[in-house]
């Protein structure tokens, strides 16, 4: 005879399994989990999702009493399973070291990571009034729904490899420099060539760019200009140009440009900041002003008076005119290499993790 709490876990996952079926939006999909966990477990309190911005932990759609907002990682039951990235049992959460306490019922606590990739997205956050309320079939049968939840995510995310073209990465072939015309042959060769000034040559948004050769020759002096000439600097163009991937979950882009970044000088954590959707706050003045730009223009759609004017004390008119283009410019990009399915190369695990609720 099947045990009666794992059958219910079972019986969960399919009905978890249905609610997702077609829908790609994890707000929906986690407001929906959560009143399913709410209403299918007994003795529970409070249900729901803290999703990861940074170094801290962001109030999701929940079932129960107001939360408290955000918690540090590290800090709490939710931040200890999000720095350790796995679940916590909690029996008695009055015995937890810097347990916080949100709604003074809660008695025992469990909470789920929610994984993909190594990374910590975020977590799944049951308290019950009743002590000792959760064990490992608990423990468990949620990881199953967390995993589900996830793979869900991930499938609607992927790629389809099956219509891509397995010598360019990508839906388009290389472009054949005997098909094109002169000029074309001499962007091609400068694409081809070790030290042609592209990152990655024919295989990424230069390929691709090929396919319409008038368009890779009008474009390569503007994105000369933009990143070498306008003065903007090595350390703010690469800031400009990851904090734009960041904002278009472009995975290629943003692999090209990371080692490049470093390179500039911009530190790992800074770095992991902006991937991250992290709080910029501590950051130096000119460094977060150019990330608060990219992300209030791309995520926003509208920059704040405050960030316009630190913007425009830092570059001047002139400047700041060609950072934003520099932004669209690679936009543009982020928006070819979406279009066109260009995929990391083999082996290669994403660097961006996927950002439910990103930091603004």
């Amino acid at each position: 005879m099947p045990d009666p709490k794992s059958q219910l876990y079972r019986d969960l996952a399919v009905q978890l399994g249905a609610l997702l079926e077609g829908e790609s939006d994890p707000v929906a999909n986690a407001a929906n989990m959560a009143a399913l966990v709410w209403r299918g477990l007994p003795h529970l309190n409070w249900a729901g999702f803290y999703f990861r911005q940074g170094a801290e932990l962001v109030l999701g759609p929940f079932q129960g009493k107001p939360a408290c907002v955000r918690i540090p990682l590290g800090q709490g039951v939710c931040g200890a399973a999000a720095a350790q990235g796995r679940s916590v049992v909690v029996p008695d959460v009055h015995d937890f070291p810097g347990h916080i306490a949100c709604d003074p019922n809660s008695r025992s606590e469990l909470v789920v990571p929610l994984v993909e990739d190594g990374a910590v997205l975020a977590v799944l956050d049951l308290d019950s009034p009743v002590l000792a309320r959760f064990d490992e079939a608990d423990r468990d049968g949620c990881e199953q729904l967390a995993a589900l939840f996830v793979a869900h995510h991930r499938r609607s995310a992927r790629a389809d490899a099956r219509d891509t073209d397995p010598e360019s990465g990508c839906r388009l072939p290389l472009p054949r420099r005997e098909d094109l015309d002169a000029e074309g042959r001499r962007a091609y060769d400068r694409l081809a060539a070790p030290n042609g000034g592209t990152l990655r040559g024919l295989h990424g948004p230069g390929g691709i760019q090929l396919h319409s050769p008038e368009l890779s020759r009008r474009s390569r002096p503007v994105n000369q200009y933009l990143r070498y000439e306008a003065g903007l600097g090595g350390r703010v163009r690469e800031l400009a140009i990851l904090a734009t991937a960041r904002e278009h979950d472009a995975q290629f882009e943003w692999a090209a440009h990371e080692p490049a970044a470093l390179a500039e000088g911009i530190s790992p954590e800074i770095i992991d900041t902006i991937r991250c959707g992290g709080d910029i706050a501590r950051l130096s003045e000119a460094d977060a002003i150019v990330i608060a730009l990219a992300r209030e223009i791309f995520a926003a759609r509208r920059v704040s008076p405050q960030t316009y004017a630190g913007a425009l004390d830092q570059f001047g008119p002139r400047q700041l005119v060609d950072l934003v283009a520099l932004m669209g410019n690679y936009a543009s990009t982020a928006a070819l290499l979406t279009a066109f399915a260009m995929r990391l190369d083999e082996g290669q695990p994403p660097p961006l993790p996927r950002l439910f609720f990103p930091g603004r």
